[in-house]
């Protein structure tokens, strides 16, 4: 029911403020450089240009660091989803999605899981005390 789309994350905050200043900065940039081309007499026409370049330049650069954003959200998605197949994989025993032999090459079982004897607990108990309590003597 609720499933959550590895190729379509949620957007970050950062990343939607970063495009918001990207639109904030290009409508800067249309109003300077309308103002630019105005002919009033209060304003400077180098300056409004410059000021409208360097607010799509500006805007440019906040609209490209929240795309990366984006997909930085997208492929840690991505990786965190491998990883977790991988780890389910690993618990039921399954080979690894990942071979690391070469497509020509024989493949060599894997051993099994080595597990450990059982060790029985050993307590050293003098023999006179043993027959005392009435265990018997090996």
């Amino acid at each position: 029911m609720f499933e959550i789309d590895p190729d379509k994350p949620d957007i970050p905050a950062l990343a939607r403020i970063l495009s918001g200043m990207g639109v904030l900065c290009l409508i800067g940039s249309v109003i300077s450089a309308l103002l630019a081309f105005s002919k009033y007499e209060w304003l400077n026409e180098a300056f409004a240009m410059a000021g409208a370049v360097g607010a799509f330049l500006l805007g440019l650069v906040f609209f490209g660091q929240a795309k990366i954003l984006e997909l930085l959200a997208v492929v840690s998605a991505r990786v965190k989803s491998r990883f977790a197949i991988e780890g389910l994989a690993k618990s039921m025993g399954a080979p690894s999605l990942m071979p690391t032999v070469t497509p020509g090459a024989p493949a060599t079982p894997r051993p099994g899981l080595i597990t450990q004897p059982v060790k029985e607990r050993v307590i050293h108990v003098p023999d006179e005390q043993a027959r005392e309590q009435g265990f018997r003597v090996r």
